[in-house]
């Protein structure tokens, strides 16, 4: 008996190959960049983040080019002419289509307000998620209050975690046994890494950066998982979903930056300027030109991938990937010594069994013992074909059986028509010899 059961790959796999390829070019380029200490390169950053989303255009007029062209080849020149038919046959209220037509106007008009109201709320999480972290950065920077940003090891974790509950509570996603089971070793290691993030760090200012990280991780787990309902249940295509988000997220960050106009920012040397006018130290060096291209056009690589892992999965699939991109990380870090090898391993096994027990919440490893394969959608399908193949044969039994008393009653109608002829034979000879 097979006690690991592995389900089949397909093509939208490749995704998650992707995404680890383009995380690791997100990180070389991050290493290479030439950064600046004073506040107007995290400005830059998030403006580009935002702002790669419009790189959607493109995508979005192929796809409304090619729906033009494919409705004149399908209708045809007398499209218009049937349209404008049905414009005046919609106005007039004594046809009989009149009341169909208006409920499905009605109908359409209520999914738009839907996907209108989960297209702001998303667009909500994730400004909050990205300028959360600007807010973060001007405290610190214009305090002047320096600490060892080492990362928080236990930010996985919280955003497996937040993904599934979640998904649980919003996408109404049911939890049974092999759930449990990966939800178990992802608390256990969410303890342990917890304890080892504030073991020997006495520093405040790391406690309030390790919160405004968690914050921020559930801002975009809620993006996710509500993404999830407006891609899947609303189909809408990641391009239009990108683009629209990026119309709005910026000109929400357009009004957050406003005020910055008026506000003084001091620099790396503590010299008070408005930050809009230091931008020019972030391009003083032509590498970052480049540098900074290759990251909004990563950048936004990167977030098409993502919804394409939403869209075609789940969150809780897109939480597989994310730690598939610490991996991506880790292997930079040890390449430019920037971890030692013992904590370089330690790190690898640790993702290795987070790996693991998303893989099996996911359903892609199934645990074929102790009843934990039971609920899974391999095993029910199972089931249910194995129903359908019993309810067949009962099915083609009962016709058999049907067919059988069929041909037992021609038989025996048959046989009664042998001896009723019979009879008469007899009958007809015994006249004739009287």
């Amino acid at each position: 008996m097979k006690y690991l059961i592995w389900s089949e790959l397909n093509k939208n796999h490749i995704l998650f190959l992707s995404y680890f390829i383009l995380a690791i070019i997100k990180e070389l380029d991050k290493h290479y960049l030439i950064s600046t200490k004073d506040i107007v390169g995290t400005f830059n950053k998030y403006y580009i983040y935002t702002s790669s989303d419009f790189l959607s255009i493109i995508p979005f007029i192929i796809i409304k080019i090619r729906s033009r062209s494919a409705k004149k080849n399908k209708y045809g020149f007398a499209s218009t002419f049937l349209i404008k038919k049905g414009i005046k046959e919609l106005d007039d209220p004594n046809n009989i289509g009149y009341t169909y037509s208006h409920n499905n106007i009605k109908n359409k008009g209520k999914k738009l307000c839907r996907k209108i109201k989960l297209l702001i709320i998303i667009c909500i999480f994730d400004f909050l998620g990205i300028y959360s972290n600007v807010i973060y950065n001007l405290i610190v920077e214009t305090n002047n209050l320096k600490f060892k940003k080492s990362g928080l090891n236990s930010g996985i974790l919280f955003n497996i975690f937040s993904k599934y509950v979640l998904s649980i509570f919003i996408l109404h996603s049911s939890v049974y046994k092999h759930h449990y089971f990966s939800l178990g070793i992802n608390l256990i290691f969410l303890v342990g890494l917890v304890v080892y993030d504030i073991l020997g760090r006495n520093d405040n200012l790391y406690f309030f950066y390790a919160i405004m990280k968690i914050i921020s991780i559930i801002f975009y787990s809620f993006e996710d998982v509500i993404a999830k309902k407006l891609l899947s249940f609303e189909s809408i295509s990641p391009y239009i979903f990108l683009l629209y988000r990026g119309i709005i997220v910026n000109l929400f960050a357009i009004l957050f930056s406003i005020a910055f106009i008026f506000v003084e920012l001091p620099d790396e040397n503590g010299n008070k300027s408005c930050v809009f006018n230091r931008f020019w130290k972030i391009y003083e060096n032509k590498l970052n030109i480049f540098l900074y291209i290759i990251m909004f056009l990563g950048q936004y690589f990167v977030n098409l991938n993502v919804f394409f892992i939403v869209d075609k999965f789940s969150p809780l699939h897109f939480a597989i990937a994310c730690i598939l991109e610490n991996i991506g990380s880790l292997i930079i870090s040890i390449i430019y010594g920037n971890t030692e090898l013992p904590e370089f391993f330690i790190k690898l096994a640790l993702y290795i069994v987070l790996i693991f027990a998303g893989l099996v919440f996911i359903e892609f490893i199934i645990l074929n013992f102790w009843g934990f394969q039971k609920y899974t959608k391999l095993f029910l399908q199972k089931e249910a074909n194995e129903d359908i193949q019993q309810t067949n044969f009962r099915n083609n039994s009962e016709d058999d059986v049907s067919s059988e008393s069929q041909i037992e009653m021609i038989n025996n109608e048959h046989s009664i028509y042998q001896i009723n002829k019979s009879d008469l034979i007899e009958k007809r000879e015994s006249t004739l010899t009287e």
